[in-house]
């Protein structure tokens, strides 16, 4: 077990991280598979409204690899196909059949033995993993795409912290799924040598049953744990660039599958509000956001991360990936005279304020407290960048079509964990430009 060496990211306490416990909640009217959240994918639609369908029928493909399916977490009928700008499908809802009782209707996919894992052709694992809607899981650098199946990475990331500061821990996720955690692991060593298990420090303590598969330990600052992060650590040469990397939650999926045949509809998320009690909650794949966060005024956001994470609509559902909801005050009335005050409680990274003297949780918002200005070249974003790139550099090369230049700067290395534009004095967005960046430069390439 190696310890991982990171020295940048964000160190500052801030309130809402969930406790321990767990509760399960009951399944809700509607499900949904949502494609905002999928990067990438060219949906194509596979069913029409008011189409019965089973736990596990494809609801829609990706037109670039139409072996890869995305299907239904939940019996019922085709309630309403949601299109967004330009006709581009949204998400798929589904209304659960009531009638059923507590068993669902699951189409039953091919088996593998457990004894006989590591003895099955990889291209079998593959047709069942698209088939059953759980390919997408492996996530391929350097850009996030679904994983390449004729290409056999360098190595493979499995994080247990996810991708969020609020993310589920991996305790609660672990529970009872150590059996399927093993069997993961012992899939994707049929897709590598080299698999990296990351866990955050502080967690080390309550993963006695699994410390054997651990290979490195992170700091607990955002986003040390991230994949993009540890791959910027470990790499060694231009090929590392394309490794792998899946959430523990989802690798525990794809042995459930494998082994029952059947999708894994259940879920592990958490749901943060200051001064609220932050549990676990174990939920059916694709719940309501208004079910999980109950009323909300106007003056709350929900997002899908505190610092890298979409906005999300009180009306959608949870997507595929997504495991929390954060529910952030937006108020935007500004601080009268607030620059001369002490800001004892003022969430900051400068010296500005001083809170930097206090250890104690800060409460983060959604206020930019200001407007965007010109770059200033002051070096914050550099200075907090866990991949030692500089962002305001890739950025201008960005707005002047320089693509080659930023490449150059690292652009391919960026983790898009937001940290850049969250310290950003002059208010620019630079992990929207720096992200549209990326996008362009791999879609070019396809």
């Amino acid at each position: 077990m190696e310890n991982i060496k990171i020295l940048k990211g964000f160190k500052t306490p801030i309130t809402g991280m969930p406790d321990l416990s767990v509760i399960q909640m009951p399944d809700p009217e509607t499900v949904a598979v949502p494609a905002v959240d999928i990067p990438y994918i060219r949906p194509k639609l596979l069913v029409k409204k008011d189409e019965p369908v089973k736990t596990g029928t494809p609801l829609f493909c990706d037109k670039r690899n139409k072996c890869i399916s995305y299907v239904s977490p939940g019996t019922g009928i085709v309630k309403e196909i949601v299109y967004g700008e330009k006709r581009r499908l949204q998400e798929v809802v589904i209304t659960l059949d009531k009638n059923r009782g507590k068993a669902d209707d699951f189409i039953q996919f091919e088996t593998v033995s457990q004894n006989n894992i590591d003895k099955i052709p990889k291209s079998k694992i593959i047709q069942l993993l698209q088939q059953g809607g759980l390919w997408q899981c492996l996530r391929e650098f350097p850009a996030g795409d679904t994983a390449d199946e004729t290409h056999a990475p360098p190595m493979i990331i499995v994080s247990l912290n996810g991708n969020d500061l609020f993310s589920p821990h991996p305790k609660v996720v672990l529970e009872n799924e150590t059996f399927f955690f093993e069997l993961g692991i012992k899939i994707l060593k049929q897709f590598s040598n080299r698999i990296i298990v990351t866990s955050r420090q502080s967690s080390m303590d309550r993963l006695n049953k699994i410390k054997d598969h651990i290979t490195h330990v992170v700091p607990d600052f955002y986003p040390s744990w991230d994949p993009s992060i540890v791959l910027y650590q470990l790499k060694q040469s231009r090929e590392d660039n394309r490794s792998w990397c899946i959430q523990a939650d989802q690798l525990i999926q794809v042995a459930r599958f494998l082994l029952t045949g059947r999708y894994p509809v259940k879920r592990v998320v958490t749901i943060t509000r200051s001064n609220d009690k932050k549990p676990h909650l174990i939920v059916r794949q694709g719940m309501p956001v208004k079910d999980l966060v109950g009323s909300l005024d106007n003056n709350y956001t929900i997002t899908t991360g505190r610092f890298k994470g979409r906005s999300v609509d009180f009306r959608s559902h949870m997507g595929f990936f997504e495991n929390t909801l954060n529910i952030i005050n937006s108020n935007q009335e500004e601080e009268l005279f607030g620059f001369i005050k002490p800001g004892l409680s003022k969430p900051s990274v400068s010296r500005t304020f001083l809170s930097c003297l206090t250890k104690t949780p800060k409460n983060l918002d959604v206020n930019m407290h200001g407007e965007e200005r010109a770059c200033i070249n002051c070096g914050y974003c550099t200075n907090i960048c866990p991949n030692d790139l500089t962002p305001s550099f890739i950025m201008k090369a960005l707005l002047s079509d320089d693509i080659e230049d930023a490449l150059s700067y690292g652009l391919l290395d960026c983790a898009r964990c937001g940290l850049c534009s969250y310290v950003c004095p002059s208010k620019i967005e630079l992990v929207q430009i720096l992200s549209f960046g990326m996008d362009s430069h791999y879609k070019d390439k396809e």
